[in-house]
C-alpha cells in the first residue's frame, strides 16, 4: 500500500494529466500542474530546512503528496463549471483540500526554519558564555598556582549546573580525579563526554560509563583517545560495527592501545590514523616499517610524513633496537 502511494500515485496522475493534454481536453490542466509545483517546491524547502539524520526519506514522499495536492486542484478545475451545485461545492472542496495541503507543508518548513534559528541562537550564546568561562577559568589557575585542583575543583562545585562553565573547566588538566568521578554520574551527556575525554579521568570511572551507559557508541571516540581507557574496552570499541565504521583515527595515538590493535591499523592504509600512530609514543621499530611499507608516495604527502621523516624516525627507533640487540648478544 505505501509503495503504490510512493510510486503509484505520481504515475497515476502523470498520466492522467498527459492524457487530458493530448485529448485537448484541458479544464483543470494548468491548476494541478500550479498545485503540484508548488507542493513539490515547498516540500523540498521544507525538508531542506530540517537537520536530522532521516530528513531525506521525506524526498521519497513529495511526489506522492505533490500529485496528491496536483489531483485535486485539477478536479476543482474540471468541476467548478459544472451545471450542478454539490459538484461545484465538491470542486472548491478539493481546491480548499489541495491548498491546505500545500500550506501544511510549507508551514511545517517555515516552523522548522525558527526552529532551527532559535538553536543557533542558543548555540552561538552558549559558545560565548564557554569562551568568556575560559578565559575566567584561565585566570583563575594563574591565580592559584601550586594548587590549581582545589581551586578549580571548588569553582565546578559553584557552577555545578552550568554546562557552559564544565566544558571548560573539564578542558584542563587540573580537575581531580574525585571531581571527575562525580562528573560521569552527570545527568547531561555532555558533560559526562568531556569528564571521559580528560587525561585524569581513572580508569575505574570509564569502565563505569561504559558500562552503565544507556548508549556507549556516545563515547567511543572518548574512550578511544584516552590513554587510561582499560584494554578490554579499547578492545571491545576497535571492533564494534556501529555507529562508526573505524575508530582507527582516534585509536592510532593512544600508547596504550594494544600492540596488535595497532599493528592493524599500521597495515590499514588509512592516511589520517598513520599520521596518528607516526606520533604515537609506542610506536616502535616493527610499526613504523609496517606503516612505511603500506605508504604510497601521495599518501606520504597526506600524512605529513616525507622520506626524511620517516628515515629518521627509523634510525631512532629501528637502528637503535638493532644496537640494542647486538649488546645483548655481546653480553
Amino acid at each position: 500500500m505505501l509503495t503504490a502511494f510512493m510510486f503509484g500515485l505520481p504515475l497515476f496522475y502523470a498520466v492522467v494529466w498527459i492524457a487530458l493534454l493530448v485529448r485537448s481536453r484541458r479544464a483543470g490542466l494548468l491548476a494541478g500542474l500550479i498545485m503540484f509545483v508548488v507542493t513539490f517546491a515547498a516540500g523540498y524547502w521544507a525538508i531542506r530546512q530540517s537537520r536530522a539524520s532521516t530528513a531525506g526519506i521525506g524526498f521519497l514522499f513529495l511526489p506522492s503528496a505533490a500529485a496528491l495536492t496536483g489531483g485535486l486542484a485539477l478536479l476543482f478545475g474540471r468541476l467548478r463549471r459544472h451545471p450542478r451545485s454539490e459538484f461545484r461545492a465538491a470542486g472548491w472542496a478539493c481546491l480548499l483540500t489541495s491548498a491546505g495541503l500545500a500550506s501544511w507543508i510549507a508551514a511545517g518548513g517555515i516552523q522548522e526554519h525558527a526552529r532551527n534559528d532559535a538553536r543557533d541562537r542558543r548555540q552561538a550564546e552558549s559558545l560565548r558564555a564557554i569562551e568568556e568561562n575560559r578565559v575566567t577559568i584561565a585566570r583563575i589557575l594563574q591565580e592559584h598556582a601550586g594548587s590549581e585542583s582545589a581551586a578549580l575543583d571548588a569553582e565546578i562545585e559553584k557552577h555545578r549546573t552550568d554546562r557552559t562553565f564544565l566544558i571548560p573547566a573539564l578542558e584542563t588538566s587540573y580537575v581531580s580525579a574525585q571531581t571527575l568521578d562525580r562528573l560521569a554520574s552527570d545527568s547531561d551527556l555532555t558533560v559526562v563526554l568531556w569528564a571521559a575525554r580528560n587525561p585524569r579521568t581513572r580508569p575505574d570511572t570509564l569502565e563505569r560509563i561504559y558500562r552503565t551507559s544507556s548508549y556507549p557508541p556516545y563515547f567511543f571516540q572518548a574512550f578511544a583517545e584516552n590513554r587510561n581507557t582499560p584494554v578490554d574496552i579499547l578492545r571491545a570499541i576497535a571492533t564494534h560495527p556501529a555507529p562508526f565504521a573505524s575508530l582507527d583515527d582516534a585509536l592510532a595515538g593512544n600508547p596504550s592501545v594494544p600492540r596488535d590493535i595497532l599493528d592493524r591499523i599500521a597495515g590499514s592504509g588509512n592516511a589520517i590514523a598513520l599520521r596518528r600512530l607516526l606520533g604515537n609514543p609506542a610506536l616502535d621499530c616493527g610499526l613504523l616499517q609496517h606503516a612505511a611499507a603500506r605508504l604510497s608516495p601521495a599518501d606520504r604527502s597526506d600524512v605529513q610524513s616525507s622520506d626524511v621523516t620517516i628515515a629518521e624516525l627509523d634510525k631512532r627507533l629501528c637502528e637503535s633496537a638493532s644496537r640494542d640487540g647486538e649488546h645483548m648478544k655481546r653480553q
